[in-house]
């Protein structure tokens, strides 16, 4: 009887240009797009992603909490867990917390501003009047190296000053700083241009998860128009933004008056947006 020698099976050997992983890789691109555009405007507003992280699991628990409630009206913190995959501890904290607190969101401060915080608050870098002393860089007993090695973390102060200077945060004069108190930004700004925008992103987002996939054609249009020189897109986005204007007019007046019962007047339980953006796309490839 012949011998048959004995060899070890092998273990099948994950390949790069499998099917399977190419369809878990890429089923994230479009949300990892919109983070990647959420991120370049969040970090300009100072919201790190140690904070964006706290501020998304609060989000996620309390979207899960909607699915998750008792006839009795109490959430269930067991399924929460279930769905969100966090530890029912910190979701118990989270839904029994309304809002972060304040200690919680100077921990999310990037280097720079919690340097311009400790500025603002500690008494060994004020004056008698209480304004922000000028502080030589570095060389005395509350220099500016002294308070970034205190508010700024594991940042070098050579890299938090340049980031203060460029911002126009910190005036320069040869060793010394000053603190510019008239250049910071005003802490009600909040997000800026992007809460005006932020409806218009919150609509598309419930069309989305709302609506069946046939009817979302029937409630998002996007018409795409290109220009030869910036003159010519200049001239497209002007007559593009008076024609939306006129559209948008048009139709308020129009069904105003056509749907409007002034008979009785009751709150109105329903209702329909609509949102027009002009985006500069950038050069598009041919």
């Amino acid at each position: 009887m012949a011998r048959v020698a004995d060899t070890p099976r092998r273990k099948p050997r994950l390949r790069r240009n499998d099917s399977r992983l190419s369809r878990t890789d890429g089923r994230n691109d479009d949300l990892q797009q919109l983070l990647f555009e959420l991120a370049l405007v969040l970090l300009s507003r100072g919201i790190t992603p140690t904070g964006f992280s706290k501020l998304a699991r609060e989000a996620f628990i309390r979207a899960a909490a909607g699915h998750a409630r008792l006839r009795n009206g109490k959430v269930n913190h067991s399924k929460v867990a279930a769905l969100t995959g966090l530890p029912r501890k910190e979701i118990g904290r989270l839904l029994n917390q309304p809002q972060i607190s304040a200690k919680s969101e100077a921990a999310t401060l990037v280097p720079s501003e919690r340097v311009v915080r400790g500025w603002l608050t500690d008494k060994r870098f004020l004056n008698h009047q209480g304004s922000p002393k000028s502080l030589a860089i570095d060389g005395e007993a509350f220099s500016f190296d002294k308070l970034v090695r205190e508010y700024g973390g594991d940042v070098s102060p050579r890299a938090v000053l340049e980031e203060l200077v460029r911002s126009r945060t910190v005036r320069r004069a040869g060793e010394q700083l000053t603190l510019q108190t008239s250049k910071l930004p005003n802490p009600r700004s909040g997000l800026g241009p992007l809460a005006r925008v932020i409806p218009a992103l919150v609509d598309g987002l419930r069309i989305a998860s709302r609506q069946p996939t046939s009817s979302i054609d029937s409630m998002v249009y996007r018409l795409s128009l290109q220009a030869t020189t910036e003159a010519e897109l200049a001239l497209i986005r002007q007559r593009c933004s008076s024609a939306v204007q006129s559209l948008l007019r048009g139709l308020r007046e129009s069904l105003e008056h056509e749907f409007t019962v002034p008979i009785r007047k009751r709150p109105s339980t329903h209702a329909l947006s609509l949102t027009v953006l002009l985006a500069d796309v950038g050069t598009i490839e041919s």
